[in-house]
């Protein structure tokens, strides 16, 4: 058989193609970072964000705007109970009123008082070591920043007073114990902070340059706050602040702390004098 040549084959017409279009990926959108965890509470305590407080405009101080970080607060006054557990493990002088180291019969739950500005800072180095947190306490800020939350109110409950709310001469002048008066919390759920005692603050009193301002003894004079059982509405108002001596001891004047939460406290921590399993109403 005979194999000639193959043909060439005709060469095919070009097929005209569209260009192929760049595919456009939207770039995914970087996953928004978690929000930040809370730091844990110590028992017994509030937390209380971060804002601004509206500082001054009495007794000649000109008002200004304070910027306050998170805190956590005793949702309390420092009981009986709980000062006597700091003086038992130290053997710190007891308040006066109480009989071999021990506060009256059935006041366990009442706020502790006749203790100096010194002896509330004692606690609170105590408190700090027990439970591996800084404790202080609480600036004339931090303390307005509890009481009044964002809204700059009069009383912790509100802008009008209410009878029945605080321990003061309209409930018959006389000290509660805590917690008696739930309708009266901050916005935040701290009790006492109008009436029952007056507390102490870390704050020294400024003249109206802003520097300390000493007594005619010398002293540099602290900040109180909160008026107390035998006061009136008047002075129950939250704006309202006294200066007195760190050495002074009253039977209407106690304290409540502070925790500082980047301090990190112990895991577990209670308030002093509260059992592990406390818990708020």
């Amino acid at each position: 058989m005979f194999f000639g040549a193959l043909p060439t084959p005709a060469p095919s017409p070009p097929v005209n193609t569209p260009a192929k279009q760049p595919v456009l990926v939207e770039p995914s959108a970087a996953p928004a970072p978690p929000p930040p965890t809370p730091p844990t509470p110590v028992i017994g305590t509030v937390l209380i964000p971060a804002g601004l407080v509206a500082l001054g405009g009495v007794d000649g101080v000109p008002p200004r705007k304070v910027a306050v970080e998170t805190f956590f607060i005793l949702e309390t006054e420092v009981t009986n109970q709980q000062y006597q557990e700091f003086i038992t493990a130290t053997r710190h002088a007891a308040p006066s009123g109480w009989a071999n180291g021990n506060f009256p019969v059935g006041a366990a739950m009442q706020p502790v008082t006749n203790v100096s500005w010194h002896d509330a800072n004692d606690f609170c180095a105590w408190y700090s070591a027990k439970i591996g947190a800084k404790v202080r306490l609480p600036t004339e800020a931090e303390w307005l920043r509890a009481a009044q939350g964002d809204d700059n109110l009069t009383y912790p409950w509100g802008k009008d007073w209410q009878d029945n709310v605080a321990a003061s001469k309209q409930t018959g002048g006389k000290i509660f114990p805590v917690k008696s008066f739930p309708a009266g919390r901050s916005s935040y759920g701290v009790y006492d902070l109008a009436g029952n005692v007056w507390e102490w603050t870390n704050d020294v009193e400024l003249d109206a340059q802003g520097a300390p301002k000493a007594d005619d003894k010398g002293q540099t004079r602290r900040i109180i706050k909160g008026g107390s059982a035998d006061e009136d509405p008047r002075t129950l108002i939250l704006s309202v602040r006294k200066a007195v001596p760190p050495t002074v001891t009253d039977p209407l004047l106690g304290f409540r702390y502070i925790v500082v939460p980047n301090s990190a406290p112990a895991a577990g921590a209670t308030a002093a004098g509260s059992p592990p399993s406390a818990s708020k109403p």
